[in-house]
């Protein structure tokens, strides 16, 4: 069968030790007090607080902007550096170099591993803080050492970012030196351009002048189309006219009125033959058709001029015209080609004008002390009156518990084996 234990039967395991237990948990108090209050050297802690303003991005880059632009703005910016970045930094081995020969310290005790353990870096929650803590056995070392890694971080921050942006500044330098290169050759290019002649300025010239020439051309045109239409009608009118007038008149006449019959008859047979009617028909040259006659071969003449005006004018509108398409493909292809190297030049200015603006941002950054505008000492550290090692109450306390643990571990252990004896357990199995 199964032995149980019962509750009863482990306090009274418990009272029947109870003087093990007693002495080895007083065993265990006094090692601690000892070991806390004569052998362990106490340790001291000395705190210093920096202020950081974290290092961000001003403004995101557009998405309009060009792969230049976004290049150049990282450039030319300090990189991007959160809190725990600055946290982090505080305890790095140039930095402790420089706090162990600034302060002359023994190498052999304080090395970089040694000092590293020294130094506890801490970011406080939801503020901008940091707590540098620092211990050691003299109080003195350790303020003294937390006093000047704090102004050592500083320094050694300013330097690493202006190195870093002194590169990027070399190379935003050297990049302008390439695209000052490519701005003399496009504007080269393009003044060689605008020197040749018939350029896109001329040829807009003569082009504007060729529409202005056919403009005064069908000008004309429309008032000889008129002036041949007035002349057209006055023609007709006129011919119309001389169609119904006779060429010739007839007229009766006496015969005296003749004058060569009126040379040879006396005086009084003119009278005789008024008197007697004799007359004789004769014709003239009616003046009114003459009249007409030369009104209509005016006309016509002024028509055939008018007529040959409109031709030449048909002429010079159809040369002009054929004269200004030629012009205006040559201007099309000018055109297409002063767009290309205005492009091309415009391109080159504005990024050499980047290059430029960026090269003097950087070179400001470069010049600046950021360890000095975003890092403050707002709490330097003072020598500790109070050690922190050894928690002296604390250790007693935990060996209190432990000699206690320990005391009722070996009493336990020891009813175990006491009843698990061979002979006690033949005993028992030769009573059953």
């Amino acid at each position: 069968m199964e032995e149980e234990i019962t509750l009863r039967e482990l306090i009274e395991i418990i009272l029947r030790g109870k003087w093990i237990i007693a002495a080895i948990t007083i065993t265990a108090m006094l090692i601690a007090g000892i070991f806390s209050f004569f052998l362990i050297s106490p340790t001291y802690e000395a705190r210093s607080t920096l202020m950081v303003s974290p290092l961000v991005q001003s403004s995101a880059p557009s998405r309009q902007d060009s792969a230049y632009d976004t290049l150049l703005s990282y450039l030319s910016q300090y990189p991007q550096m959160s809190l725990e970045t600055y946290r982090v930094q505080v305890t790095n081995p140039h930095i402790l170099n420089q706090v162990i020969n600034e302060l002359k310290l023994d190498k052999e005790e304080y090395s970089l591993n040694t000092l590293r353990d020294m130094i506890n870096v801490e970011a406080i929650k939801d503020t901008n803080l940091i707590r540098i803590s620092v211990k050691d056995k003299d109080p003195e070392m350790a303020a003294r050492i937390a006093n000047t890694l704090a102004p050592k971080y500083v320094d050694f921050l300013s330097t690493t970012l202006q190195e870093q942006m002194g590169k990027s500044a070399a190379y935003i330098q050297k990049q302008m030196q390439e695209e000052q290169k490519n701005l003399d050759a496009a504007t080269e290019e393009l003044k060689n351009f605008l020197a040749q002649p018939q350029n896109v300025a001329e040829l807009q010239k003569d082009i504007d002048a060729k529409l202005e020439l056919i403009t005064q051309f069908k000008t004309q045109l429309i008032e000889l189309d008129v002036e041949e239409k007035a002349l057209k009608a006055s023609l007709e009118r006129a011919r119309a006219s001389l169609a119904k007038e006779p060429r010739y008149l007839e007229l009766d006449k006496s015969i005296l009125d003749e004058p060569v019959m009126a040379g040879l008859a006396p005086k009084e047979t003119d009278d005789v033959s008024k008197k007697a009617g004799l007359t004789v028909k004769s014709q003239e040259i009616n003046e009114n058709y003459t009249l007409l006659s030369a009104k209509v071969a005016d006309l016509e003449v002024a028509l055939a001029g008018v007529e040959s005006q409109k031709t030449a004018l048909v002429s010079n509108i159809q040369k002009t015209q054929a004269e200004l398409e030629e012009l205006q493909a040559t201007l099309a292809q000018k055109q297409t080609e002063y767009n290309r190297l205005q492009q091309q030049y415009t391109i080159a200015q504005d990024t050499y004008n980047t290059f430029l603006q960026k090269y003097q941002e950087a070179r400001i950054t470069t010049s600046s002390k950021i360890g000095d505008a975003n890092i403050m000492v707002i709490s330097p550290a003072t020598v500790p009156d109070v050690p922190v090692a050894p928690k002296k109450s604390l250790n007693v306390a935990i060996a209190t518990v432990l000699g206690l643990m320990l005391g009722v571990f070996i009493v336990f252990f020891m009813d175990y084996w006491k009843n698990s004896d061979p002979k006690s357990i033949n005993g028992l199995s030769q009573s059953h």
